[in-house]
């Protein structure tokens, strides 16, 4: 297991818990190469030319990082058994009559490590290295900028989801939620935007497997723009998560996406639900709740059923279907929710003040408790039944507020921002 502190933050990647993080050990794509006047001209302090020093040599008129060949002989790959290397060299290196020369900026990181069994070939810089040196090339006018970050899969092979069934690979699954939380840790890293400004929206993600990706190796996750760069505070994504593992592609996923600003996406999230709609409590609130009545009683009921109009409980005790007052409800992440009630009304006597199943009908609820109610419903509960018939009528009337408007309710006529 690792330090959870090498973990990506869960914020960034959306998640409520550590232990859903997929990724660790961040670190920038280093470019292969740059031209050696950036870093002349840049009048660096002694510690950050060091850095510099350390990870780069000088090769004619460019830097080039030392655990990468600027020539490979052909015979020497071969001798090295790395003849079938070659389709993928030649994406980073020119060929020409019995040797290949370093032309590509952006060398993946399992090619590097392939070609340190060249003789020759310095040792791979270690990840501290890798992070100090990128902050130090990020602030060089000219320097390439790719934005490609590096992760490595978490794979936890005793994940209660993912390895729920036991397997001798690691889940397709599993890798695709790795490329989602990979692309919003790099999107945040290089969009210009905020994490809580904006939501990314998926509109179509498009993945291959071509190997199986075995559970017992380690798997490295290499993220960025499908195509360049892409510019800061766009409105559109289109990224791509590659997985290596022992130096071959063994998934590669892309992912087209709208960004709305959070404000929007609320607007568009903020659907209608029907008043007859009731719902039962899944997750996240507890069935205990507590009825404060205008009389001063207190009164502990079980919660059965929900509706934007109303709460179903069973109760012990009677009570009168004429007062007022409160429920209380505990909600997992937002502590407390008080509502106001209206009226009672008893399901098993026309007498309410006999006791079992209550339906508590709300007052009206003004706009900030009506879309928190809302967002109860829509998060922490699933859709039990329609009534068939209306409910009978609070005794000081139906709220206008919870007036359906069928028409309005349909995606058709919604008018999104």
């Amino acid at each position: 297991m690792i330090d959870m502190h090498r973990k990506v933050a869960k914020d960034i990647v959306h998640k409520g818990h550590d232990d859903d993080v997929l990724i660790y050990d961040a670190h920038h794509l280093l470019p292969a190469w740059l031209p050696a006047a950036i870093v002349q001209r840049a009048n660096l302090d002694p510690m950050d030319l060091e850095v510099i020093n350390q990870a780069y040599r000088l090769d004619s008129e460019r830097l080039v990082l030392r655990s990468l060949p600027t020539i490979i002989d052909l015979q020497a790959l071969e001798q090295a058994g790395l003849s079938d290397c070659l389709p993928e060299l030649l994406t980073h290196y020119e060929k020409t009559t019995d040797h290949l020369i370093l032309s590509g900026v952006w060398v993946l990181e399992s090619t590097e490590a392939k070609l340190a069994r060249l003789p020759g070939c310095g040792n791979g810089l270690s990840l501290d290295q890798r992070r100090q040196v990128h902050d130090v090339l990020k602030t060089l006018d000219g320097c390439p900028q790719q934005g490609l970050l590096y992760f490595t899969l978490f794979n936890d092979t005793a994940n209660y989801f993912f390895y729920r069934k036991h397997h001798e690979h690691v889940p397709g699954l599993m890798l695709i939620e790795a490329a989602r939380q990979a692309m919003y840790a790099q999107f945040y890293e290089h969009s210009g935007y905020a994490r809580g400004e904006v939501s990314i929206s998926i509109v179509d993600l498009l993945s291959s497997f071509p190997r199986y990706t075995e559970s017992s190796f380690q798997v490295d996750v290499l993220v960025g723009d499908y195509e360049g760069m892409a510019q800061p505070r766009a409105r559109k994504v289109d990224k791509r998560a590659r997985f290596f593992q022992r130096g071959e592609l063994v998934a590669d996923i892309r992912l087209h996406g709208e960004v709305i600003k959070m404000p929007v996406f609320k607007r568009m999230r903020n659907i209608n639900i029907d008043p007859v709609c009731w719902f039962r409590p899944l997750k996240g609130i507890r069935h205990e709740v507590l009825v404060r009545l205008d009389s001063g009683r207190h009164l502990s009921a079980r919660l059965e059923l929900l509706s934007m109009a109303g709460l179903q409980v069973q109760c012990d005790s009677p009570l009168d279907a004429s007062e007022r007052g409160h429920v209380y409800l505990y909600l997992e992440s937002e502590g407390m929710l008080s509502l106001p009630l209206q009226s009672l009304q008893s399901l098993h006597a026309s007498d309410a003040a006999k006791a079992g199943t209550l339906k508590l009908h709300l007052a009206e609820l003004d706009s900030p408790l009506r879309f928190k109610w809302r967002e109860v419903l829509k998060q922490f509960a699933y859709f039990s039944h329609e009534e068939t018939a209306p409910a009978p009528a609070p005794a000081l009337g139906q709220p206008v507020w919870m007036t359906f408007d069928q028409t309005s309710a349909m995606p058709e006529h919604r008018k999104e921002a």
